[in-house]
């Protein structure tokens, strides 16, 4: 793989940039400051303003700019983290700045993105392989949390008709939406902007390209791809909380079932009918009719309604 930097190691970065190595250079926010990066890297204000805006409630269009020497925007990625539960992924919101001598990715969280994003070989390829096979594992880290995800509503599916722990279901699917909601605003942008990303890195000066020129149009069609995948998650939940209320429902009809017989005996016995009236007089005679008429009733709801919904198909 191409050589990596943990944080603006200065003497470092200025070696391998002096070999023209092309380091992938990895800084997390709050271990530097502006001033830092602009003189250890060369990044003019133009563009370390947008580098340095994070949070989803910043358009992407804001975390992006291009002037044909480096391109910087925002992308996302997926690491594992303990504090993800109850899932593996947790989310990492990355910005990468890409120009002729390194790329920068930086971020808020306290990870090394080149020991987690670990896909293949880098070394000996063109820089502009280089950063396709950086952009591609942070968007492959993606693919993972969504098959995660996925997962996950796969079990739900399984147990959707059980009715033991169905509010830890409720909760799952949740936490499902929420995580795919956040996964669809992220990636969504990305579909429009990164077609723009790949027009500017393709002009960004110095930096060295091979034979094949489709590496950014890839990445387009991959990023389209997740986003419809994400849709498509989002219809299953759909379907589950679907299938969940037609369960409710049916159970819900089956005590409003059980329970009719009991009306239609408080309404007859309510009835003050002469031959009701002088023969329910013992106990026997009330448990008979009474009892009896409801047990005959449930008896037959269980048959027709509960044994009737368990025959195979």
């Amino acid at each position: 793989m191409k050589e990596t930097v943990r944080g603006l190691d200065r003497e470092r970065i200025a070696e391998l940039r002096e070999r023209d190595s092309f380091p992938w250079i990895d800084v997390t926010l709050s271990e530097t400051s502006p001033d830092e990066l602009r003189d250890v890297l060369d990044i003019p204000e133009a563009a370390l303003e947008p580098l340095l805006r994070f949070g989803s409630e910043v358009l992407s269009a804001r975390k992006f700019y291009a002037d044909g020497k480096r391109v910087a925007f925002a992308f996302a990625c997926y690491v594992e983290s303990p504090d993800a539960a109850p899932f593996r992924l947790s989310p990492v919101e990355a910005h990468v700045l890409v120009s002729g001598d390194y790329v920068l990715t930086l971020h808020e969280e306290h990870v090394f993105l080149p020991d987690l994003l670990v896909g293949y070989e880098l070394a000996g390829r063109s820089e502009q392989y280089v950063v396709y096979g950086i952009i591609e594992s942070m968007l492959l880290s993606t693919f993972d949390a969504l098959n995660e995800l996925e997962l996950a509503l796969d079990d739900l599916a399984v147990t959707a008709t059980d009715l033991h722990a169905a509010r830890e279901r409720m909760q799952t699917v949740r936490d499902v939406s929420s995580r795919l909601s956040r996964m669809r605003r992220a990636a969504g942008p990305q579909r429009g902007l990164f077609e723009r990303v790949g027009v500017e890195l393709s002009r960004v000066e110095s930096l060295e390209s091979d034979a094949h020129d489709d590496y950014f149009d890839r990445l387009t069609g991959q990023v389209n791809r997740l986003v419809s995948a994400i849709d498509a998650a989002v219809q299953g939940i759909g379907t589950l909380i679907d299938v969940r209320l037609n369960e409710t429902t049916y159970w819900l009809t089956v005590v409003a079932t059980i329970f009719l017989p009991l009306t239609f005996i408080t309404g007859f016995f309510g009835m003050n009918f002469g031959w009701m009236v002088r023969h329910v007089d013992t106990a026997l005679a009330f448990w008979a009719l009474g009892g009896g008429s409801l047990a005959v009733g449930v008896a037959l709801i269980y048959v027709l309604v509960i044994r009737g919904s368990r025959r195979p198909s």
